[in-house]
């Protein structure tokens, strides 16, 4: 499996949470403009108690209205989604990811100084990840890098004493990481690269002592699968280190004109049923190219997950959750994001200070882009994966 380009930094079709989208013009201008008119009036010291009142129960309807919209979008949308992602085939999804897209190195040159710093971060953050949980280690250790793209990992891991494979799905994007990887400076790291499917990782098991999985389950058919493999191949005690797009993402709205929005998707990061809007596939379909003549559309998945969710999914497979957060504010579609791209080397200087305070101000800090989640093997999976386990219209 590959980490392709994220969807949300390409052209966006209009998606729920855009505030052009959501609303007529006029509808907009009243869910905008009425919050803080509402509040001004409730809040005045001249204002009479049945002003007051009138003001706070007229916010209180806005405010219902807007995420009563917003809600029964979200459910329609994500419905939408599902029905496209039953589209998909195993031969759509081996020619897109082998023939369409291309390394992930390519893709950041494309993309700009702006994001790729965002992906340095997400790097960092996954790879301090790996040092935490092999700091105390009493001999070699084996990493696994599931979905290795351009190694990014192995990057950040050079210095590191550590026996590190990466496995991807195979075409250029193996290749170009192992010769990367051949031709770049040395270090410590002793590092291979394996073509290979992560619903069949081609490894005995309990093979390793970590496993990283960044970016990757969310391109999966059946996700549930992967996670049984990743759970096979670790060792007892063993880590796994996962990052991927996040549900619980803050809306693209204003805080003020749609608080409720916000707040669904903070609480919903524990509790994942109050999620509505939960994206399964890209924004546009595959390749014409790729497919027989005459085909209809076929669509890829690219899953928000839930972190709820998923940690229920690693407990079936003997993997217990011990760390979850988010990362990467503002989302990279937002207008803020547009605008702190275009100040230069400014804006990843505010960038970072504006993701510094996020992931310290309580249910801001689930809002963020992606999900980082850190689980250890503690026990066995109970059975293959049982039906329901994961809800993608491909599981049995």
């Amino acid at each position: 499996m590959l980490r392709v380009l994220d969807a949300r930094t390409a052209p966006p079709r209009p998606r729920l949470g855009d505030a052009v989208a959501v609303l007529p013009p006029p509808g907009r201008v009243v869910r905008i403009a009425a919050p803080p008119l509402l509040l001004a009036a409730a809040g005045s010291r001249g204002s009479s108690p049945a002003v007051r009142g009138a003001a706070l129960s007229a916010l209180a309807a806005v405010w219902a209205f807007t995420y009563s919209r917003y809600r029964k979008r979200g459910l329609q949308q994500t419905a939408r989604e599902w029905e496209l992602m039953r589209t998909g085939t195993l031969e759509a999804f081996s020619r897109h990811y082998n023939e369409c897209v291309p390394t992930l190195e390519e893709e950041l040159d494309l993309w700009g100084e702006y994001h790729g710093h965002r992906h340095e971060m997400r790097y960092r953050l996954v790879s301090n990840r790996v040092r935490r949980a092999v700091e105390d280690a009493q001999g070699p250790v084996d990493v696994l890098d599931v979905g290795c793209g351009a190694a990014l990992v192995a990057d950040q891991l050079r210095d590191a004493w550590l026996r590190y494979v990466g496995l991807d799905f195979g075409g250029h994007h193996i290749t170009f990481a192992a010769d990367k990887h051949r031709n770049g400076s040395p270090g410590r790291l002793q590092a291979s690269f394996v073509a290979g499917d992560a619903e069949r990782l081609p490894f005995r098991d309990a093979s390793f002592d970590v496993v990283v999985w960044s970016e990757v389950i969310e391109h999966l058919m059946r996700p549930e699968l992967a996670v049984w493999e990743v759970a096979r191949v670790l060792r007892p005690g063993g880590t796994l280190v996962l990052t991927t797009n996040n549900a619980s993402e803050m809306p693209l709205r204003l805080p003020l004109s749609d608080p409720l929005a916000f707040l669904e998707k903070a609480l919903g990061f524990r509790h994942d049923w109050l999620i509505s809007e939960r994206p399964w596939v890209w924004p546009w379909p595959v390749d014409r190219s790729i497919l027989p003549a005459g085909s209809r559309d076929v669509w890829m998945p690219h899953t928000w997950h839930k972190q709820a969710e998923t940690s229920r999914l690693f407990a079936a497979a003997g993997l217990t959750t011990r760390h979850a957060s988010t990362f990467e504010f503002p989302p990279p579609q937002s207008r803020t994001a547009r605008w702190l791209d275009r100040r230069g080397a400014a804006g990843r200087r505010l960038v970072d200070a504006l993701e510094a305070v996020c992931i310290r101000v309580p249910l801001v800090k689930r809002l963020g882009c992606h999900v980082l989640m850190v689980a250890e093997r503690t026990g066995d999976p109970v059975a293959p994966p049982p039906p329901g386990i994961w809800p993608g219209p491909f599981s049995s």
